[in-house]
């Protein structure tokens, strides 16, 4: 039985479990696949669930330039038990480690990934934990309403402009297409990593921005 990291086949031998003393050390990055294949998993903690986001992309050549569309699937009902056991409700795998030359790399396995680098049912892809932060992966002046739980204590303090950009960028980190010349839009094309993609980008949003959105909201039509 086949099993990869990247497209790379690895002899399952080398894999061994990965229990940490905390979960938390379970969170952060994971690579996986390859090239055009590529795709990276988002895993972080709230307090109240864990939230599991894999970025992709395709090329879209509707456009009169062919262009590389980045996606975002969100992963529900995300589990790790005492064992390092993964579980949702799209992917089942566990937290290991790979020997690779005498070097263990800390992985997320995943079975019957959607990265699709095999077709035979029951084998298996690693995703190699990277050094990045969840923090790094999501760009704005208020990245942290993507990957922290808001209150109002945190908002009360800021302005009505300042709460509308907090809200819109969110919508702007997932390349939302704001109206043509209007504020929003005006204001992301100033930021060097917004690309505007989308005309909707509803289902990329993970429940903690969706409830983060209606909190600001709240706070934007306050007297």
């Amino acid at each position: 039985m086949g099993q990869y990291l990247g497209y790379s086949p690895i002899d399952d031998s080398d894999v061994a479990k990965w229990i940490p003393k905390y979960q938390m050390e379970y969170y952060g990055v994971y690579d996986f696949g390859d090239s055009e294949g590529e795709s990276t998993l988002v895993l972080f903690g709230t307090g109240s669930e864990i939230i599991t986001q894999v970025k992709s992309g395709k090329w879209n050549s509707d456009t009169k330039a062919t262009e590389w569309i980045s996606v975002y699937d969100n992963l529900t009902k995300v589990t790790i038990d005492k064992n390092g056991q993964f579980t949702s409700d799209q992917y089942q795998g566990e937290f290991v480690t790979y020997e690779n030359n005498g070097n263990p790399i800390k992985c997320l396995k995943v079975y019957d990934s959607w990265s699709g680098v095999s077709e035979k049912k029951g084998e298996y892809e690693l995703g190699r934990k990277t050094n990045q932060n969840v923090s790094e992966v999501f760009y704005g002046h208020y990245a942290n309403a993507s990957f922290e739980n808001l209150s109002p204590e945190n908002l009360e303090k800021m302005s009505s402009r300042e709460l509308q950009i907090m809200r819109n960028e969110i919508f702007a980190r997932y390349g939302y297409r704001f109206i043509k010349g209007g504020k929003m839009d005006l204001h992301f094309r100033q930021q060097n990593w917004y690309k505007p993609q989308h005309s909707n980008v509803d289902k990329f949003l993970t429940s903690l921005e969706k409830r983060n959105i209606k909190l600001i909201q709240e706070m934007e039509g306050r007297p």
